[in-house]
């Protein structure tokens, strides 16, 4: 797939050893919240990357969960202020929308919770952006959907080395 090619595989690397070389927590923060909108990338190889380096715990968590969330708060803000134009520049069908629409309102917030899969997670924060879901009510379950995903990635990546 074109997102696992060389390009984005260099791209990631180099990333990586930013945050961990001079780039730090903002190249962290920042990092995640690229991953979380359109660029593609491997947030959990940049938090095994860390944790290895020995970058502590609770902070590396927070500024991970933290920078996913922006970049979710951005598809979300695409999605709300952006969908006359997505119609018209990339020829959304009603039918899908309306079948996105029909979905969301059948399962709700709570599937929010899962923003954090791979492929899936991404374009579903743009959903509640354009059925204008509350803001407040996205925060908190994409947050805690972040926050879960790390602290169960740190338990399981601890538990195999």
């Amino acid at each position: 797939m074109w997102y696992t090619s060389g390009m984005f595989a260099s791209l990631q690397t180099w990333f990586i050893d930013f945050i961990l070389g001079p780039g730090g927590y903002p190249a962290l923060f920042f990092y995640n919240l690229l991953v979380d909108t359109v660029v593609p990338g491997s947030p959990e190889a940049a938090a095994a990357a860390v944790w290895a380096a020995g970058l502590p715990v609770a902070a590396s968590i927070a500024v991970m969960t933290a920078g996913n969330f922006a970049g979710n708060a951005v598809n979300y803000w695409i999605g709300h202020h952006g969908t006359r134009l997505a119609h018209k520049h990339f020829n959304l069908k009603k039918e899908r929308m309306a079948r996105a629409k029909r979905w969301f309102d059948r399962f709700g917030g709570p599937v929010l919770l899962f923003s954090w899969l791979p492929i899936v997670g991404d374009p579903l924060t743009f959903v509640p952006g354009i059925m204008h879901y509350s803001f407040a009510k996205f925060t908190v379950y994409v947050l805690a959907g972040k926050l879960v995903r790390y602290v169960g990635l740190y338990w399981l990546v601890r538990s195999v080395v």
